[in-house]
């Protein structure tokens, strides 16, 4: 019999996930995950356990909140690399995608080998000069009309515009200071 979920919601289900994963993580793996905060990378491996240990054996007939495996297995990824990196700021999407760029996370650990500590201050500044539009979550979408998703797509599609072109500012002025 699969355990239910008693959560009240799916911020509580990740986060206590997430906390239980890392109650029994050996401190090398903690160390690996951090130098390596790239969520799509585990999607095969330890995500696999998430679902398998966590998502897949377990009742969520009782919650309210979306249950897609794959998704809650990457948001309880970055929940874990939110809990190990100050600077990783779970649910931020500038954080998320730039964290999923493998560029940055060379570049990161070129400034890491340089001067002993990761770009946080970098990572901050940036993070505070972005200016995005709020979106729905994905529950609050499926109660959309058509006109209304159409324009919640064009939202989401500025958004990801704005940060991909911030990404790319700070990648550059990143790579300048490795080269230095």
């Amino acid at each position: 019999m699969k355990k239910k979920v008693s959560c009240k919601n799916k911020i509580e289900f990740i986060n206590e996930v997430a906390e239980d994963c890392l109650k029994d993580m050996y401190v090398e793996d903690k160390e690996y995950l951090m130098e390596n905060p790239v969520a799509i990378e585990y999607h095969f491996s330890y995500c696999l356990y998430i679902r398998n240990n966590y998502i897949h054996n377990r009742d969520f007939s009782d919650t309210s909140f979306f249950t897609n495996p794959d998704d809650l297995s990457s948001d309880i990824i970055r929940m874990i690399f939110s809990k190990l990196l100050p600077e990783y700021e779970y649910g931020n999407l500038f954080i998320e995608m730039l964290y999923d760029t493998k560029e940055f996370i060379l570049l990161r650990k070129k400034y890491k080998d340089l001067y002993g500590k990761y770009p946080s201050a970098l990572i901050e500044r940036y993070k505070f000069q972005i200016k995005i539009e709020p979106v729905c979550s994905i529950e609050e979408i499926h109660y959309f009309n058509k006109e209304d998703l159409y324009n919640e797509i064009e939202i989401i599609k500025r958004n990801q515009d704005i940060i991909t072109d911030t990404i790319g500012s700070l990648l550059k002025e990143l790579e300048q200071i490795v080269r230095n």
